[in-house]
């Protein structure tokens, strides 16, 4: 997954440079023997001598030494062992390991991950028969921009800004499994909380390649004929790009979700009938006191917030579930994802929150995140008096732990007890009494009208929301 822009990995060998006494870098496990032994076992325990020896001062003063030992998907259950016999003696440290190492990729090919240059400027591209748009972290209204001049379907994560439009495509969650998904354009930013559109966005690129070398290697052998198809297909493909837009313009309608409650019965609360209006008066009453779900916790604030507002999304499973379901607003939205941890996150929405003051603005900076982003930064929560007038909400939608990890899968090959202890890391922090000690208004709000009213209020504020796991 090096290499790639994938989510939670970055390029580790070499990190430390000199810090360390020794490094290496293994490759992903390769197999096991029939009988579940492992081959590499020798191998592994060279490079455990190995480094035992240099951290407790074989060669040298005693210290650090960093293994890196990556894994394929899933990375949990049972892992056959590391490193060919065969293998060892190219990775082992030569006069300067922390350069030597560090340029050894885990899958054998040398060099750092490449970089993007510097400076990028605007780019001009090709009319592609089948093209759509994905909009990735901090893309910014540039990319509907782009899919508006191109008459391109738009798929835009809820982190992108780009999340509106008349050319955005509801329901991409599930857009690997649709119809019609051809070459993808990269507007800008990585993508994060799509799993299944990064997933599907390379498996893009990979068939592209595929294609590519086949019609070089067409070209090569036959080149009237080569010439002459892609005249053919070039006449196809202009036939084709409006029929294609239209499939995706309608497994959008058909995957909208529409949360809004139903109108009250105007008729029925006016009848002189008493059943008719008894009846009309106890469907308002059911929608006032319907629980919340994270469904309409999103769908909520996603509502309750404007153009001048801003709203930032903790790396929680609610930025998931408004992936998933919520419609196009042009509304500004942030994201501190980094390697998709949950550090920092009230720090940089209280940023968002005074810059907007500092430039004259009267939005409310709301915040929606989970119960573990906000224990993993509330000591942002203590403010100096000059930020103590800020207009922010942070929505914590509490269902006493990591439940994101549930659905991920990691949770389908890794022990109960573990899984709840080193994953799920479930917790019993009292929320109201943490606001209190730093001088934040709480409120608790178990209804979908209890939270459109809490929405409404300024100032420093804690929403918290009981969900189920």
């Amino acid at each position: 997954m090096r290499g790639v822009g994938a989510n939670q990995t970055t390029h580790q060998p070499g990190m430390f440079g000199a810090h360390v006494r020794w490094q290496i870098d293994l490759p992903v496990p390769d197999g096991v023997d029939p009988d579940g032994s492992s081959p590499q076992a020798a191998a592994v325990r060279e490079v455990a001598d190995t480094a035992w020896d240099a951290a407790q001062g074989g060669a040298g003063p005693r210290g650090p030494v960093h293994l890196n030992l990556p894994h394929r998907e899933p990375l949990s259950g049972p892992l056959p062992g590391w490193l060919p016999a065969s293998r060892l003696a190219s990775l082992a440290p030569g006069p300067d390991p922390a350069r030597s190492l560090s340029e050894e990729r885990s899958d054998g090919s040398k060099g750092r991950a490449p970089q993007r240059p510097a400076g990028t400027g605007p780019r001009i591209l090709d009319r592609g028969p089948r093209t759509i748009v994905v909009a990735g972290a901090d893309a910014g209204p540039s990319a509907e921009q782009l899919a508006h001049d191109g008459d391109w379907p738009l798929v835009a994560e809820i982190v992108s800004g780009a999340r509106f439009g008349r050319h955005l495509v509801h329901g991409h969650r599930a857009l690997p499994a649709r119809p019609g998904a051809g070459r993808t354009r990269p507007a800008g930013g990585r993508v994060r909380a799509s799993h299944p559109v990064a997933r599907g966005h390379r498996a893009a690129g990979a068939a592209r390649r595929r294609g590519d070398r086949r019609r070089r290697a067409g070209r090569a052998v036959e080149p009237e004929r080569g010439n002459r198809a892609r005249g053919i297909r070039r006449r196809r493909r202009r036939r084709r790009r409006p029929r294609l837009a239209g499939e995706w313009m309608r497994a959008s309608r058909a995957a909208a979700v529409d949360l809004t409650p139903p109108a009250p019965d105007a008729d029925g609360l006016a009848s002189a009938v008493p059943r008719e209006r008894l009846s009309a008066i106890s469907a308002e009453v059911d929608i006032l006191r319907t629980p919340l779900s994270r469904e309409l916790l999103v769908d909520a604030v996603w509502r309750a917030t404007w153009p001048h507002d801003r709203l930032m999304f903790g790396s929680s499973r609610l930025v998931r579930v408004a992936d998933g379901i919520l419609p196009g607003k042009k509304v500004p939205v942030h994201a501190n994802r980094g390697l998709a941890g949950i550090d920092g996150t009230v720090s940089t929405a209280i940023g968002i929150a005074a810059a907007l003051r500092d430039d004259g603005g009267v939005g409310v900076t709301r915040v929606l995140l989970g119960d573990l982003a906000l224990l993993h930064d509330v000591g942002a929560l203590l403010l100096p008096e000059p930020e103590r007038d800020l207009r922010i909400q942070i929505i914590v939608g509490n269902d006493g732990g990591g439940t994101i990890f549930d659905g991920l899968e990691v949770a389908a090959t890794t022990d109960a007890a573990a899984m709840a202890r080193v994953m799920y890391t479930p917790q019993q922090v009292d929320i109201a009494g943490l606001a209190a000690a730093y001088g934040w208004e709480h409120e608790r709000v178990a209804t979908r009208a209890g939270l459109d009213q809490a929405l409404t209020a300024g100032g420093l504020r804690i929403i918290e929301v009981p969900l189920p796991r």
